[in-house]
C-alpha cells in the first residue's frame, strides 16, 4: 500500500481528542455489557442473533477488560510514562484478584519467582486468548496518533500474562488501529496499519487477512465468520485469533455503531472481549457526541467493578484511588498522556503534535519485539545490564545438569571490569564466581553449570542471585535468578482392557487400587512404577501408552506446609477416576478437549480438604489408542470463587525422598 504523506494532527488540549477518548470509553462499556451474558467458554457453531443489551445496568456490567486498565492507569501515574512490565507485574499482585485461565497461571509464575516474560510464557497453556488484547485501550488512549508508542506500552502488558504468544499479537493489533483511529478513520486503512504491528507468521493476520478477503469477495458476515473460523480452527472460545477477526468482521460490516457492535457479539466465542474491543474501535472513530443515545444513555457515566467479591482488589482507600467515572477517567488519561509521549520522543513543549501516515506504521524497533524470546529477563542498570537467558525453560528437574546464562552490556565509555558471583541455595554446590573485562557498549556471555541435584535439594522455587562487583562502579543492584521445580509423580501400567465400555474400563480394579502398607512409602501400592517429572501442571504422560490401550495409573503427592480447604484441579482429555488420600474424589468418563484453568471445567475437579504434611493424589487413567495421545494437567487452588493457586504446596518429590 502505498503512503500518504500528508501531516496529521493531534492536540492534546482539543475537544476532538477529549471527544475520542470519551467515545472510547462508552464505546467499550456498551459492547462489553452487550457481549457480557454471552460469553462462553468453549466455542460454539452457530452465531447469535442478539441486537440490543441482553441485561442492562448502571454504569454497564462489570468486566475485567475494563476494571484492568483503571489499574494501568493508576500504574502510569504513580510509576511514569517509563513503566515496564515488572512495574505492571506488581500491580497484577496488589489489584488484580481474578485467575481466569492467563491470569492466574501468570500470576502464580510471579509468586514462585518469575519475573516478565518468562512469568506469561512458563506453564501457559492460555498465551494464544483474550486476556492482553482486551487492555489495549489505555495505551491508545495516553498514545493518541502514537501507534508505536502505543505498541510499546501494550508490548510491555502482554508479555506480563500471554509471552511468546497470540495473545501479544492482538494486544498489539488493538492498540496500534486504536491509536491510530485518533487521526485516520478510514478501516481499510486502519486494519493496514495495524497490521504491520503483527508477526508475520501470527495466526492473528490469518484470521484479519480472512475478513478482509471475505469482505472484499462480497460475503455477508455470516460467510466472513465461517472464512475466519476455517481459516484459524479453535475450540476454546477465548483463542485471540478468532476473536480479532470477528472484531474486524463488525469494523467492516457495520453500517453504524449498534450494527457494528451487533455483529461483532452475534459471531460469537469472547462476546465480551471482541464486543468491548469493536465498541472501543467506533468509539474513538465517531467520538463521544457522535455515537447514538440509544446505545450510551442507559448505561450513564459511572463505571461498575467487581471490587465487593474480590475480582478486583484495592481500588480505592489510597491517596490516589482508580476513577469512579468516565469524566474523571478521562480527565485523568489527558493528563497523562503528555508526559507519555514527551518520554517517547512525540511531544515537545505544547500540548500538539504533527505525524504523517508512515510514521503511524510499525518500524523495526517494534518488529525487534517479535525476535525477542519470552525466555529473557532484562534488567536494566546505570552502567551494566543485564538480561538473563532461560533457554528453553525455567524449570530444574533432578538428575539433570542445568545451564544458566546471563548477558553483561556496558552503557560506560570505558571498559568495565567485573566479577561475577551467582549464589545459589544452601544445599546446592557452589558456583565458581566469573571475571571479565566488558569494552564500551560491548555485550559478553556469562555461563554457569549446575550439577545434577537430587530430588530433596530442589524446591518449588529455587531463587538464585546474580551478585555483580564492578571495579571502580558503584555496586549495581542484585539480579534475581529463579528455577522452579519440576513436578514429581510416578507411572505404572499399561494394565490391559477388553471391550469398549469406559465405564467398565475404569471400574475395573487393578494392583496398584489395593494399597499393601502406607500409601506414602515407596512400596506401598502395588506396581512397577516409572518416575516422571513434568514442567507445570501438564503431566509427562503422552507415552504411557506407547505399548497399547489400557490403563495407567499416575501417583503424586502434594506436601502441605499447614491444613486447609482448596480445590483440586484435574483436567484430562482421556476417562479418568482419582482418589485424594485413598478416597474416590472424581471421575470423567468421556474422551473431551481440555482447558486447564483454575478450576477445570465440566466438574471433573473438587472441592478437597488438605491434610497438613503429605496427601497422595492417586489417578487412573484409561485410553483406548484410538483418540489423540493422553493429555492431563494437574494442579491445587484455593476454595470459593477466586480460587487462587496454592504456590506454597510442594509437589516436586516423593515422601520417601526427603526429608520433608
Amino acid at each position: 500500500m502505498t503512503h500518504d504523506q500528508s501531516t496529521l494532527t493531534v492536540d492534546l488540549n482539543s475537544e476532538d481528542y477529549r471527544d475520542r477518548v470519551f467515545g472510547c470509553w462508552q464505546g467499550k462499556n456498551a459492547g462489553g455489557t452487550l457481549g457480557t451474558p454471552l460469553e462462553v467458554a468453549w466455542g460454539q457453531e452457530e452465531p447469535f442473533d442478539v441486537w440490543w443489551y441482553p441485561e442492562l445496568q448502571e454504569g454497564g456490567l462489570p468486566n475485567d477488560d475494563f476494571e484492568m486498565q483503571l489499574v494501568w492507569l493508576k500504574a502510569l501515574e504513580e510509576i511514569g510514562p517509563g513503566l515496564t512490565a515488572r512495574d505492571l507485574s506488581r500491580y497484577w499482585l496488589d489489584h488484580i484478584g481474578y485467575n481466569f485461565d492467563e491470569y492466574g497461571l501468570s500470576k502464580l509464575n510471579l509468586r514462585l519467582g518469575l519475573e516478565p516474560p518468562v512469568s506469561g510464557r512458563y506453564n501457559n497453556w492460555f498465551i494464544d486468548c483474550m486476556g492482553s488484547p482486551i487492555r489495549s485501550e489505555i495505551w491508545a488512549c495516553v498514545a493518541p496518533g502514537a501507534p508505536r508508542v502505543a505498541a510499546l506500552l501494550a508490548y510491555q502488558d502482554a508479555i506480563c500474562d500471554h509471552a511468546g504468544g497470540e495473545g501479544v499479537d492482538g494486544e498489539l493489533f488493538n492498540a496500534a488501529l486504536e491509536s491510530a483511529a485518533f487521526v485516520v478513520q478510514d478501516p481499510r486503512l486502519l486494519i493496514d496499519i495495524a497490521l504491520s504491528y503483527v508477526s508475520k507468521e501470527s495466526q492473528v493476520r490469518v484470521a484479519v487477512d480472512a475478513a478482509v478477503d471475505a469482505r472484499d469477495a462480497g460475503l455477508t458476515w455470516q460467510e466472513a465468520r465461517k472464512a475466519v473460523l476455517a481459516a484459524t480452527p479453535h475450540y476454546n472460545a477465548q483463542y485471540a485469533p478468532i476473536n480479532t477477526g470477528f472484531q474486524v468482521i463488525g469494523l467492516l460490516y457495520g453500517a453504524d455503531f449498534g450494527e457494528g457492535i451487533c455483529i461483532t457479539v452475534n459471531c460469537g466465542y469472547d462476546t465480551d472481549s471482541s464486543g468491548a474491543a469493536i465498541g472501543s474501535y467506533l468509539g474513538i472513530l465517531h467520538g463521544a457526541s457522535r455515537l447514538p443515545q440509544k446505545w450510551v444513555e442507559p448505561l450513564g457515566n459511572g463505571i461498575s467493578t467487581n471490587e465487593d467479591w474480590g475480582g478486583v482488589r484495592h481500588l480505592g482507600g489510597s491517596d490516589n484511588p482508580v476513577p469512579a467515572d468516565l469524566d474523571d477517567l478521562v480527565a485523568r488519561i489527558r493528563k497523562v498522556s503528555g508526559p507519555v509521549l514527551r518520554h517517547h520522543g512525540i511531544l515537545g513543549d505544547s500540548a500538539a503534535f504533527s505525524t504523517t501516515l508512515e510514521d503511524l506504521y510499525a518500524d523495526d524497533t517494534i518488529k525487534a519485539l517479535h525476535a525477542t524470546s519470552p525466555m529473557q529477563v532484562p534488567f536494566g542498570g546505570d552502567d551494566l545490564e543485564v538480561t538473563i537467558d532461560y533457554g528453553r525453560t525455567p524449570a530444574i528437574a533432578p538428575g539433570a545438569a542445568r545451564e544458566i546464562r546471563a548477558r553483561l552490556r556496558n552503557r560506560r565509555r570505558d571498559p568495565v571490569q567485573v566479577t561475577a558471583a551467582l549464589r545459589a541455595p544452601e544445599s546446592w554446590p557452589a558456583l565458581e564466581d566469573q571475571r571479565v573485562t566488558v569494552e564500551p557498549g560491548a555485550s559478553i556471555d556469562l555461563n554457569w553449570q549446575v550439577p545434577a541435584l537430587t530430588m530433596e535439594q530442589i524446591a518449588p522455587s529455587n531463587r538464585l542471585s546474580l551478585e555483580l562487583t564492578p571495579k571502580g562502579y558503584p555496586l549495581p543492584s542484585t539480579v534475581p535468578v529463579v528455577l522452579v521445580g519440576t513436578t514429581a509423580a510416578r507411572l505404572t501400567g499399561v494394565y490391559p482392557i477388553e471391550g469398549s465400555d469406559v465405564r467398565s474400563w475404569l471400574d475395573t480394579v487393578f494392583e496398584p487400587e489395593e494399597a499393601t502398607a502406607e500409601a506414602t512409602t515407596a512400596a506401598g501400592r502395588p506396581g512397577t512404577w516409572r518416575e516422571i517429572h513434568s514442567e507445570g501442571h501438564g503431566q509427562s504422560i503422552a507415552d504411557a501408552f506407547r505399548s497399547g490401550p489400557g490403563v495407567v495409573y499416575l501417583q503424586a503427592f502434594l506436601h502441605v506446609p499447614t491444613a486447609r480447604s482448596g480445590w483440586l484441579v484435574v483436567d484430562p482429555s482421556t476417562p479418568i477416576r482419582y482418589w485424594l488420600n485413598g478416597v474416590e474424589t472424581g471421575r470423567n468418563d468421556e474422551f473431551r478437549l481440555i482447558r486447564p484453568n483454575q478450576k477445570s471445567a465440566d466438574g471433573i475437579g473438587a472441592a478437597v480438604e488438605l491434610r497438613e504434611g503429605w496427601n497422595e493424589v492417586l489417578i487412573k487413567i484409561a485410553h483406548d489408542g484410538q483418540h489423540p495421545p493422553a493429555e492431563l494437567h494437574l494442579a491445587v487452588s484455593g476454595p470459593g470463587r477466586i480460587h487462587n493457586y496454592q504456590f506454597d504446596i510442594d509437589r516436586t518429590s516423593f515422601p520417601w525422598a526427603t526429608s520433608h
